[in-house]
């Protein structure tokens, strides 16, 4: 048989993630900071330099030391596009083909092996906590299918790629080698590269490294000490990299918005971040409503194990729901807290040897989870917030339905009526008005790469 080994399931749920993202992507960038991370990564191939040479103010930063605009998303993003554009620029040349929509093809579909690999290391994770093949294999399968995990795996957003980077961190971390804490602290250095605000978990990462190997405190100092000064490594050749463009250690490019984190905010947007029907994590992942509840168990079974992710996930909803931003802006549900969504899901392994109702629970969440997915793959999101906000933005917002339901609307209406003229009236508003999606560049029918390209 097949599956006779974890390296035969490895490949089987890479191959299979790989294969239906690639199917689900939609062939382009739609997100504004993807842009300014391409202009970066030309500028690093161009010139030799990280200034975003069409990037202006409100998207990027301008230097005080040289005049020149920076990109405000953090540098790793655009180092991993680096090879997507070189590789865009040779088939350019050879083909005659435009460079600029080559680059915007290709880079749509970066993400589709980070929400892979994220799903091979849910497994191997999933084997850390005694569980047999079958259930890690449905734990992978869970996070691939039935959680945002796949549609952010196939848009341009970086969640997907912090999403990897973090678990891999924690992978890593679990083993407990010294040879993983220093690869794991590498993995670490990445996310900051991508993001400057996980410098918030480090601490967690030491505590758990310590606690875990206190036994012998030489080998909890080695043990702390060898994932530490990888990460410092990392963070201070992040400093580098910021005195290089900014000429302070400490600027990284966010310029005001690192600033707008609001303790009021967090107690205000904390519940919306979880139930609220426009952006609830629990709204667009029912499946998470007992992995959270599992946590109850999994914290007995696996004490130090389940204190460092639920520490995790609580930094990261205290952070999301604080910033000013915290609702993703054109997003599909809670952007934000998409790269703990594997540790929200993970104790639901605990309901798998579950009989009668605690059964029936579990199946019908996860249906309706995988609904969920679908949707927003085969719908989207970006064609229901365009028509929101089209006619005087935020005019018709108020009086338009929850995105969820805005988009099944969306989908209903691409299935039987197969244009891009929505009346108002579809979404219950009393309006006569009607919204040509067409303009805004939006396809009729199920947006596919292979569709429409």
């Amino acid at each position: 048989m097949f599956l006779k080994n974890k390296t035969h399931i490895t490949a089987l749920i890479f191959t299979l993630f790989t294969l239906a993202y690639f199917l689900s992507v939609k062939g382009g960038a739609s997100i504004t900071d993807t842009y300014f991370s391409i202009q970066t990564a030309k500028a690093i191939i161009s010139t030799h330099t990280l200034s975003a040479p069409d990037c202006r103010a409100g998207h990027c930063i301008q230097s005080p030391k040289d005049g020149k605009y920076y990109s405000r998303s953090g540098l790793g993003l655009a180092f991993l596009f680096v090879p997507y554009v070189l590789a865009a620029k040779v088939i350019a040349l050879a083909t005659g083909l435009a460079e600029n929509r080559l680059i915007d093809f290709l880079i749509s579909f970066y993400n589709i092996f980070f929400g892979a690999a994220a799903c091979v290391i849910m497994f191997y994770l999933a084997k850390f906590f005694r569980n047999s093949d079958k259930a890690s294999l449905a734990l992978a399968l869970l996070l691939g299918f039935a959680t945002f995990c796949w549609r952010y795996s196939i848009w341009d957003f970086s969640e997907t790629t912090q999403m990897f980077f973090l678990l891999l961190s924690i992978y890593l971390v679990f083993k407990n080698t010294p040879k993983s804490l220093i690869l794991g602290g590498l993995s670490f250095s990445f996310i900051l590269l991508l993001k400057i605000l996980y410098l918030g978990c480090l601490p967690i990462f030491i505590l758990y490294i310590f606690i875990r190997n206190k036994a012998v405190l030489k080998n909890a100092l080695a043990f702390t000490g060898a994932f530490l000064s990888t990460a410092l490594i990392g963070f201070f050749l992040i400093l580098l990299l910021n005195h290089l463009r900014f000429g302070e250690w400490f600027e990284f490019g966010y310029g005001l918005e690192s600033g707008k984190f609001y303790l009021s905010g967090m107690l205000q947007h904390a519940g919306k971040l979880l139930y609220w029907l426009d952006k609830g994590i629990f709204i667009y992942n029912p499946v998470f409503i007992l992995g959270i509840l599992g946590y109850y168990k999994f914290f007995k079974l696996f004490p130090k194990e389940a204190l460092f992710l639920f520490s995790l996930i609580a930094l990261n909803l205290f952070f999301t729901s604080a910033w000013y931003g915290w609702h993703g802006n054109w997003s599909w549900g809670p952007r934000y807290l998409v790269p703990t969504a594997a540790l929200w899901l993970m104790p639901i392994f605990v309901f798998f040897y579950k009989r009668g109702i605690i059964r029936f629970l579990l199946i019908s969440l996860i249906c309706v989870s995988v609904l969920i997915q679908l949707l927003s793959v085969l719908g989207g999101n970006l064609e229901y917030l365009a028509i929101c906000n089209a006619n005087n933005q935020e005019g018709i917002r108020k009086g338009m339905p929850a995105q969820i339901i805005g988009s099944l609307i969306i989908l209903k209406h691409k299935i039987i009526k197969k244009n891009n003229t929505y009346a108002l009236s579809e979404f219950g508003i009393n309006s006569e008005t009607k919204v040509n999606t067409s303009e805004f560049g939006y396809k009729k029918g199920l947006d596919f790469w292979y569709l429409n390209n």
